[in-house]
């Protein structure tokens, strides 16, 4: 049943990320609401429905988006980084407050590294300084919404 859960709520933050998309962007650095969906879930219910909701934002993303130029990049790195989210499920009590913090905004941070690093090569070779501000804007632009979300439903509290 919780399948299907997320499966409705996938496509549920899916429409709130593309109709909220160029109200919250800022030139062409956005949140991505899906990646903090995926980090909830993962941390909620483990590496497996993490890995699944993954995978399954990322196809509907890849095929949303009409360009067949990275086709199957979205699902890869969203299947990755809710399976390196799932290993926080049960955590929070193990860990100090403040690893536990660092962990997931690591995993966030490395999980736009991968995917700047792939879309944004072009940026990487020509102008490198161009593809750092890419990379930690929509980062920090990510993790400022993650931080709003965070009082709203703390992440520890899921674990």
């Amino acid at each position: 049943m919780t399948l299907i859960n997320n499966i409705f709520l996938v496509f549920l933050v899916f429409l709130i990320q593309a109709w909220t998309a160029d109200f919250f962007s800022i030139g062409t650095i956005s949140p991505d609401f899906c990646i903090i969906y995926i980090l909830y879930v993962s941390v909620k219910e483990g590496r497996l429905m993490g890995t699944l909701v993954g995978f399954i934002f990322g196809l509907v993303l890849d095929l949303s988006s009409g360009t067949t130029q990275f086709f199957g990049l979205t699902p890869l790195i969203y299947s990755t980084t809710g399976y390196a989210s799932g290993f926080l499920d049960g955590k929070y009590e193990k860990l100090n407050k403040q690893y536990f913090t660092l962990a997931w905004v690591l995993i966030i941070v490395f999980q736009f590294l991968i995917f700047s690093l792939i879309y944004y090569q072009n940026y990487l070779v020509q102008d490198p300084f161009v593809f750092f501000l890419k990379w930690i804007g929509s980062s920090l632009y990510t993790l400022s919404f993650l931080g709003i979300f965070q009082i709203i439903i703390p992440i520890h509290k899921l674990s």
